[in-house]
């Protein structure tokens, strides 16, 4: 465990052990600033020496991963889960909008300069990035940061959706050796009804989008259907819709993940001084460690050198964003009573409390006076007896940012296991294969 230390300007210094800390504070020559991570500020001039600081950022769509080294040390090390409920919130306050303005009570001018520019990004990837260069701002906040490596992460989206294209023939899609397209969605189905699961002798290939509404005949539109399943649906009243619902029997794998973290790689290279690196050179450093596969160990790997040793961290930092506030809900049969979302007894929703030694984070709370407590992680603590909202304890006011301290192993990596030195050998070689 480290402790941060600013100077009087509130310039970051190198950190120190709690014992100096400790010492500083009894003397009255420092102040404490913040107290996860815990962090002082000095009262005094001082020498101002640092060190070269690095840090390592795995970025993610849904986790994010922060390290900051020094001297073959981790000085800090941090996880981000990142909001996924923008989308949401923002079709809830469209819906909002919209019922107040069929009530006349419409008093926003319209606004009709809201098209896209140059540089614009979706509600959801936008704050994505901001996530990333919040933690950032805050690395540099409690440390003299010199340098940051970002991990650029570059997907194949054909290679995802078809998993079985090689790179021999990678240009020739995923329909060679079909000489048509009935053929490929009768071997992509198996040569079996999606419907009702039967092989059958009579197959017929379906439109799921009609060819008079406009589909196509490209194969995520087609299926296949034995011929009484597909004389049945045309036979429907509703064949329309019961046709779209057959898209679901099709397996398709999602690219949004990968579009997302291609994306905020890319932005966070335009708007942060940074150096980009690539993930294979991450998983060779971490596979010669010998370290676990985790958000953390990858960050540890992106800030470190070739072949470089380092003493990790015994702690970590959990961050969960979230909104700053709640919409005013109300209840009853014409909305006449409200939902309080401000505090009730001096407690509000997030707040991070303490109920007979076990702290948590406020998740509901009970118009009997009761509340509900849950973890960094979301999940409710089963405490007996439940908790009274006035015999809790706050800790922490809500913030947008949710922080919880945890324990990890600490494991001193300056070996590496025979398979790491094999796989060393091995990447050795290959280097010196291609340069011959």
């Amino acid at each position: 465990m480290l402790v941060y230390v600013l100077n009087k300007d509130g310039k970051p210094l190198m950190p120190c052990s709690p014992c100096k800390a400790k010492k500083l504070l009894k003397a009255r020559v420092a102040k404490v600033i913040r107290r996860e991570p815990f962090t002082i500020k000095l009262l005094f001039g001082s020498a101002g020496y640092k060190q070269t600081v690095t840090v390592g950022c795995d970025s993610g769509s849904k986790v994010a991963a922060f390290s900051a080294t020094a001297n073959q040390k981790v000085l800090y090390l941090s996880e981000v889960k990142l909001r996924d409920d923008i989308r949401s919130n923002m079709d809830q306050r469209r819906a909002y909008r919209r019922t107040r303005r069929s009530r006349n009570t419409r008093y926003r001018k319209p606004c009709f300069d809201n098209r896209r520019r140059d540089g614009w990004l979706t509600p959801t990837v936008r704050s994505k990035v901001d996530s990333h260069k919040r933690e950032l701002c805050f690395i540099r906040k409690i440390l003299p940061v010199s340098d940051v490596i970002i991990e650029v992460a570059s997907f194949d989206i054909h290679k995802i959706t078809n998993p079985e294209v090689f790179s021999s023939g990678y240009q020739e899609g995923r329909m060679k050796d079909f000489y048509n397209v009935k053929q490929y969605v009768l071997h992509r189905d198996g040569y079996c009804c999606k419907k009702c699961a039967k092989d059958k002798t009579e197959l017929h290939v379906h439109h799921i989008i009609f060819r008079c509404n406009g589909g196509t005949n490209c194969p995520d539109n087609l299926i296949t259907l034995c011929e009484t399943c597909h004389n049945s649906l045309h036979l429907a009243e509703n064949a329309e819709d019961l046709s779209k619902k057959l898209a679901s029997k099709l397996r398709r794998k999602s690219t949004l993940d990968a579009t997302q973290v291609s994306t905020i790689g890319s932005f966070l290279k335009r708007e942060v001084p940074c150096t980009e690196t690539f993930g294979y050179e991450t998983k060779y450093k971490r596979e010669r460690l010998g370290l676990k596969k985790t958000h953390y160990n990858d960050a540890i790997c992106v800030g470190l050198e070739e072949k470089q040793s380092i003493q990790l961290s015994c702690t970590l930092l959990k961050k969960v964003h979230i909104a700053n506030g709640d919409y005013q809900l109300r209840w009853g049969a014409r909305s006449e009573k409200n939902l309080p979302t401000g505090k009730i007894m001096g407690i509000r929703k997030f707040d991070k409390v303490v109920s007979n030694g076990t702290t948590g984070f406020v998740k509901g709370r009970m118009s009997s006076g009761y509340a509900i407590l849950m973890d960094i992680d979301g999940k409710k603590l089963d405490l007996k007896p439940i908790p009274k909202l006035s015999k809790l304890k706050r800790v922490a006011a809500r913030k947008s940012c949710l922080t919880s301290q945890i324990h990890i192993e600490n494991i001193l990596s300056n070996t590496t296991s025979f398979w790491s030195l094999n796989t060393e050998k091995n990447f050795s070689s290959m280097r010196q294969s291609a340069y011959v």
